[in-house]
């Protein structure tokens, strides 16, 4: 059996878009598939198709979101554990030469990467980085084709059989979930939190229940931004813990709704209909790829956009897919 690492040191988002590399390296029985990615996002590595094994450091020379720099001890000490493992092949969603050396001291004998300036000679093959105005998951697939076992469709994929046994806190059995997800990467890109409001307000009114999702911090600005509007069952962090708690109660939603970034894609590589806001951002490059109904907004910047717009685009994802109907929608 061949030993082959997939390493992806960037964001959750660029992870569940790696989700289409491992399936088609799951295609063959006779790999076995192990994954090395940032600490933060190791607890959704078990949901990547045919994933058996997960190594999780922080590299010392990048930043998570919300984090620092990965400690220089803890780095090596997984490269060590990687080391043990004996891998035969190593695929690098990166073209950094920081990573190629990693990899390259984890003892791996054939390294594929991403061509780079400097990486060129620690990898055993590159190949071209994909263009920007493609779709990424077409781009990952396209670009590792030659190594690949087979070239599978273009879309992100990941395992809800694979969570643990989770169950719904008692308050909401029964309820029709809706997640909001207000914030993203940068400031400047998040439609204002007064929207947001109007959004969940209309929801709630039509009979579904509002889940507040994010990091504490970013749901204390929404219980500071609406107090006492929302009681604790509104909040996922009420009751969740780390981000494989969290990736599951989005999985239990009729809806998810957010700004382009990570927790927008993993929902809806868990089969979650998903309605995007892109102010601006990618959207011909990082659009929900996964097969599940979405409808992205894009706009040139968050004043463009108003609360009915959100709202009009909500119900229309959650008709059709009561009905059984899918849409794949850009306005």
């Amino acid at each position: 059996m061949k030993k082959v690492l997939l390493v992806s040191f960037d964001n959750l988002g660029d992870l569940v878009f790696a989700s289409a590399v491992a399936r088609s390296l799951a295609s063959d029985p006779d790999i076995h598939l192990g994954l090395l990615c940032k600490d933060y996002t190791a607890k959704l590595g078990y949901l990547l198709p045919g994933v058996k094994q997960v190594f999780a450091a922080d590299p010392f020379w990048d930043r998570s979101p919300n984090r620092k720099k990965g400690k220089i001890a803890n780095f090596f000490r997984c490269l060590s554990s990687v080391r043990q493992q004996h891998f035969d092949e190593a695929i690098i969603l990166s073209k950094t030469w920081e990573t190629a050396l990693a990899i390259r001291l984890a003892g791996v004998r054939n390294i594929y990467a991403w061509k780079g300036k400097k990486n060129g000679a620690l990898v055993t093959k590159s190949f071209p980085f994909p263009s920007d105005k493609r779709p990424v998951v077409a781009g990952f697939i396209d670009s590792f084709a030659p190594i690949l076992p087979i070239k599978v469709d273009p879309h992100t994929e990941l395992l809800k059989s694979s969570f643990p046994s989770y169950e719904r806190p008692r308050v909401l059995h029964g309820k029709k979930l809706v997640v909001l997800h207000a914030f993203a990467g940068r400031v400047d890109r998040c439609a204002p939190l007064v929207l947001w409001g109007e959004i969940a307000v209309a929801l709630t009114e039509a009979g579904y229940h509002v889940l507040w999702t994010g990091i504490p911090l970013e749901t204390q600005r929404i219980r500071y931004a609406f107090p006492a509007v929302w009681d604790a069952s509104h909040f996922v962090d009420t009751w969740a813990q780390d981000l494989l708690q969290l990736a599951w109660i989005w999985s239990e939603a009729e809806l998810f709704i957010g700004h382009d970034s990570g927790p927008l894609h993993v929902a809806h590589a868990l089969n979650v209909p998903v309605l995007g806001l892109y102010l601006p951002g990618e959207p011909k490059r990082t659009f929900p790829q996964a097969l599940a109904p979405w409808i992205m907004i894009s706009k040139t910047s968050p004043a463009e956009l108003t609360a009915k717009e959100v709202i009009d685009k909500s119900f229309q994802l959650l008709k059709t897919t009561a009905a059984g109907e899918v849409v794949y929608e850009q306005s």
